[in-house]
């Protein structure tokens, strides 16, 4: 090997050996002394004085003010005899005392005595109170003034809102008790779908309202609550004339409707006129045509045919008289 080599070697070895006494070794506290040179604060012109050297001032000022306490051969007497009198004294109780436990025996014996005596006398308290309370007297006021008892003979809107319900019960129960029906149909477009939605809105537009039998019913007057029935309508389908589902018209294609007038009927006559008139409007609105009970197209002539038929009608009871 070359000498050069082996100085390179002990120099790395030095180098490492070195590097590990530095990294394993202890590092020194720092230690402040003392003896330090004060920092002067220059506004209060005062030393500043670092926390170290108060906590070592402080510490040496605690040394110095302690005191190690020093007993001498008499204080030790003193207190050795001390413990020793204690027991003693413990042990023989004085007269005064044993006086004062004698006489406070009798007066708890006597404060136990006391509750019972009260309660044995409660029952008898209470049963001379309850004879000497006097019973209570009913009387009447004398200033309180009779009233006669009127009739009643005004008006009462309660009860006139049941005998108008009364009133729309009886007329809606005819329809399931006519004698004749007269009927009018009203078909739309076959090119054109009706909905339920539009059907809907096209009734209660010309003013019917669901009632009975899941019909739609026109009364004489909407905005009063006291009208007479005019007509009613029900939705055609394959089985015939059948009422409204409210649930579920909405989801439906109604195919028609069916206009029928209930006989004997005090206003026929009207009730003719007005379901003519809204059937040829509805027809309008959704582009549809009007038909008689027989599938005739109505015309103004089968109009006039069967406003005729209905202002002869007669009951079946006054034709047998």
């Amino acid at each position: 090997m070359e000498i050069t080599t082996i100085v390179g070697i002990v120099i790395a070895v030095a180098i490492i050996l070195l590097g590990l006494f530095l990294l394993l070794r202890k590092p020194k506290e720092y230690v402040p002394s003392l003896e330090s040179e004060l920092h002067i604060n220059p506004e209060t012109h005062q030393p500043v004085i670092p926390r170290f050297v108060r906590d070592q001032l402080s510490a040496a000022q605690a040394l110095e003010q302690r005191i190690e306490p020093h007993l001498d051969a008499d204080d030790s007497e003193e207190t050795s005899a001390a413990p020793e009198a204690e027991p003693a004294k413990k042990a023989e109780p004085e007269p005064s005392q044993l006086v004062l436990e004698k006489t406070e025996k009798p007066a708890q014996e006597q404060e136990q005595k006391q509750p019972e005596t009260v309660e044995q006398t409660d029952p008898a308290i209470n049963n001379d109170e309850k004879k000497a309370e006097p019973a209570p007297v009913l009387s009447l006021n004398p200033d309180i003034e009779t009233v006669a008892i009127a009739e009643f003979d005004e008006e009462s809107s309660i009860l006139d809102m049941h005998l108008h319900e009364q009133q729309r019960y009886d007329d809606e129960s005819a329809l399931s008790n006519a004698e004749y029906i007269f009927a009018l149909n009203v078909y739309p477009n076959p090119r054109r779908v009706l909905s339920g939605d539009r059907a809907l809105k096209v009734l209660l537009k010309y003013g019917l309202r669901f009632g009975e039998l899941s019909c739609f019913h026109r009364y004489e007057n909407t905005e009063e609550e006291e009208s007479p029935l005019m007509f009613s309508v029900l939705r055609v389908t394959d089985e015939g004339p059948a009422g409204f589902d409210l649930e579920t018209l909405s989801a439906e294609q109604v195919q028609g409707f069916a206009f029928f007038l209930t006989l004997p009927n005090p206003h026929a006559q009207a009730g003719f006129d007005m379901m003519v008139s809204i059937a040829n409007l509805i027809a309008r609105d959704i582009d549809g045509k009007v038909f008689d009970e027989n599938s005739c197209e109505l015309t103004q002539q089968l109009k006039e045919h069967w406003r005729h038929q209905i202002i002869d009608y007669k009951p079946q009871a006054a034709q047998s008289n």
